[in-house]
């Protein structure tokens, strides 16, 4: 390995529909600079197989792409109860019996397609994941790959967090990406689990369905999102020997004094993982400070010093985690991407 040369880490959190912020920043930022790994959770596993195939300049048409053809759509026995339930509210509320008889045949034009409405009992996400899988699958190439690619998801068969890690032959420092490998919590990325790893890093519990892998164990294993065990995975960066990341966030910085409003069940789940995101974000900055004294210290051997930068947006992203169906607000985030990453490369630019 060659000791003055940087191992540069691109970390890619999650978001949902947000993420369209992050492919601006991350499409610009590989226009001049190359990342020896890549790091995704959630929506930046999607972003960061790209990036990490070489396909960062195609990021804004891919999103654009999936916001024209609605790539989350309900699933059939949610889209068939959501329709019936539109149709009573509104056969309901109109006094005019008139509409009321137009109402109560729409009603009853619905109840063929809730015939799948048995099976709501077992159902383990309320949107379609097929549509989301397919694009996926159709730019997912594994042989592809230039960087190192870090893709995190959360194993529900083993309650804990898991990365799923490819390492190119070319990587700068083989050694440590062959003790990376080793390590208990990584599954090797490979060509039989490529589309399922990136799609398990974004399964979001209770939106998309589970994704069964089987591990290196020989056993199956149900993953989901990665951004409930390590939304921002720094410490796999430096892990893999990263000595320079920049993170991407589609969060801005807010101080525990702004007081947020809990309005209903989805205000309850958002606020629950921002706590909890901001909690491993903060523990991951602490490793990385302990990691650098350290190494000041000289009491670590064969550990370097790690520069950490950030890019996120200035203020919240007004955009649902779950919209993904917005092309004018996608393409606007992912300009405002491009824009505060080239702020960052001016006033720091890359060696």
């Amino acid at each position: 390995m060659d000791e003055t040369r940087p191992i540069r880490a691109l970390i890619l959190s999650g978001g949902g529909a947000r993420g369209a912020y992050e492919a601006g920043v991350a499409a610009a930022l590989a226009e001049r600079m190359h990342f020896d790994i890549v790091c995704g959770t959630s929506i930046g596993g999607v972003n960061g197989f790209a990036v990490a195939q070489g396909m960062a300049d195609q990021l804004e048409a891919i999103w654009i792409e999936a916001a024209e053809h609605d790539v989350a759509p309900y699933r059939p026995e949610i889209g068939g109860l959501m329709r019936l339930w539109s149709d009573v509210h509104a056969a309901v509320s109109d006094v005019s019996l008139t509409r009321r008889l137009h109402d109560a045949l729409a009603m009853l034009e619905s109840l063929p397609g809730l015939r799948e409405l048995p099976r709501l009992q077992g159902l383990l996400g309320v949107l379609d994941s097929k549509l989301m899988r397919d694009k996926v699958s159709q730019y997912a190439r594994h042989e592809n790959l230039q960087s190192a690619l870090l893709l995190a998801a959360t194993n529900l068969t083993s309650v804990d967090g898991t990365i799923f890690a490819h390492f190119p032959e070319n990587f700068p420092d083989p050694e440590r990406a062959a003790r990376f490998l080793s390590y208990g919590d990584v599954e090797p990325l490979t060509v039989d689990n490529y589309v399922d790893a990136v799609c398990a890093s974004a399964a979001i519990p209770g939106a998309f369905e589970p994704v069964v892998i089987r591990c290196k164990d020989g056993n199956q294993h149900t993953f989901v999102d990665g951004a409930f065990t390590n939304n921002t995975p720094l410490c796999p960066a430096i892990d893999a020997g990263a000595t320079e990341i920049i993170a991407i966030s589609v969060e801005p910085l807010v101080t525990h004094a702004v007081e947020r409003k809990v309005r209903n069940l989805g205000d309850v789940v958002a606020l629950a993982l921002e706590a909890a995101t901001s909690q491993m974000l903060q523990l991951d900055r602490k490793v990385l400070q302990l990691t650098n004294d350290t190494v000041a210290g000289g009491a670590t051997p064969g550990k370097h010093h790690v520069t950490l930068r950030e890019v996120r947006p200035a203020e919240k992203l007004l955009i649902d985690p779950l919209d993904f169906t917005a092309p004018d607000k996608i393409a606007a985030l992912v300009a405002q991407g491009r824009r505060d990453a080239e702020r960052l490369l001016d006033a720091a630019p890359a060696a």
